[in-house]
């Protein structure tokens, strides 16, 4: 177990892991029970505790594994020291937890979300103090996913407001935030940097397309989304370039290409539910300006599920592989694990335009969401606990 404190992305990894696993268990026995007219009886409300869990549970925890662990080879600082992140991690671990517990004890819900916020603000001051000591001539990725931190400790402290201090008028805030403001931003970001450099580190004759204004376009999209939907306006036409433009940087990545090396089509997979998710944001706004909006939260679960939840099992596995000295490649548990997640985006998607199959497709994709983490889990969460294969130190 002490390996676990040998780099950032250990821990952070592990925790997220179990989190993710942990959460998915008690979703997965909501949707199954509610298919035989049941509940788990949660002691808090279950669709703020859903989205709540599902957003800030275990995400951030895996932003800061990566962060850490890479972020400082963009900016050629030192890597923050184990006394700064090490409470920060076991700060939000211990914040996903008690909102577990919130299930039977509602205060620990509160409690959870503070300690979320607490965590995520100190977490986020390290990692500005890593861009402030770079003398890196770059530093445009690092400092984009430290505005969108800072938003996403906004979304926390919102969050807080809804649990502790009960203003359900904060909730959909949050949510805005915490997706818009913070969790896209980031993980466009990232793949901004990262999926032209694997690319062309795998196929030959690749020519690494990431210019500076498609990071900013990207971020401020979808700031501006959630600008929009935070004012009550329609985001129709802000949706409707995000959607052609992430669709063409798909198309652009090579998209098809990719397929060539399992490891490098998990992230393009991923990616091209950005575009898909964003198209039918684009559609719902042009349905609800005639007045018969469609979709519901199809949408939202493309996003979330599609691009979140897929991009996050494609980029930690080949973290996981390159930082444990293994090769790089992708088992047929891993890789099937993945491409049922996929299977999950859609169901959840599908389940807004067949309602009549509504139940059924909800049990499915929480059944489905459960399995993939936990195959997922088990084949890479006890690398985190083991030296690397080769050797060396991280």
């Amino acid at each position: 177990m002490n390996r676990l404190w040998d780099a950032p992305h250990r821990a952070a990894f592990f925790f997220g892991g179990v989190g993710a696993i942990a959460a998915l268990c008690w979703w997965a026995a909501e949707m199954v029970l509610r298919l035989h007219g049941e509940s788990t009886q949660s002691a808090v409300p279950v669709m703020w505790l859903h989205a709540d869990l599902m957003l800030f549970g275990f995400f951030p925890l895996f932003m800061l594994g990566f962060i850490y662990t890479a972020g400082p080879k963009w900016l050629n600082v030192e890597p923050p020291p184990l006394a700064a992140w090490a409470p920060a991690i076991l700060g939000y671990t211990t914040g996903t937890l008690l909102q577990l517990i919130a299930l039977r004890w509602p205060m620990a819900w509160s409690l959870g979300d503070a300690m979320h916020w607490i965590a995520w603000a100190g977490a986020t001051l390290l990692w500005i103090g890593r861009i402030r000591a770079s003398r890196a001539t770059d530093k445009k990725h690092a400092t984009a996913v430290a505005f969108a931190f800072g938003l996403g400790a906004i979304a926390l402290a919102t969050m807080v407001g809804v649990s502790w201090f009960g203003i359900a008028e904060a909730f959909q805030p949050a949510v805005t935030l915490g997706v818009w403001g913070f969790l896209l931003p980031v993980f466009l970001a990232v793949c901004h940097r990262m999926v032209p450099f694997f690319s062309a580190n795998v196929l030959p004759g690749y020519t690494a397309w990431r210019p500076g204004w498609l990071l900013g376009a990207f971020v401020l999209l979808s700031w501006a989304h959630g600008g929009f939907a935070l004012m009550q306006f329609n985001p129709v036409a802000v949706d409707t370039l995000f959607a052609g433009l992430l669709l063409y940087t798909s198309w652009r990545w090579r998209l098809f290409a990719s397929f060539k090396n399992r490891l490098l089509a998990m992230l393009h997979a991923s990616f091209a539910w950005a575009g898909i998710g964003l198209l039918l944001f684009a559609v719902q706004g042009i349905t609800t300006a005639q007045g018969e909006p469609w979709f519901v939260f199809a949408p939202l679960h493309a996003l979330t599920i599609g691009f979140f939840a897929t991009m996050l099992l494609a980029f930690v596995t080949r973290v996981t592989m390159g930082h444990s000295g293994r090769p790089l490649l992708v088992s047929g548990i891993v890789w099937s694990a993945y491409w049922l997640l996929h299977g999950v985006a859609l169901a959840r998607v599908a389940s807004e335009i067949w309602p009549q199959a509504q139940f059924a497709l909800h049990a499915a994709a929480g059944v489905g969401a459960l399995l993939a983490f936990a195959v997922w889990g088990v084949s890479s969460l006890p690398v985190y606990l083991k030296a690397r294969a080769d050797g060396k130190p991280g």
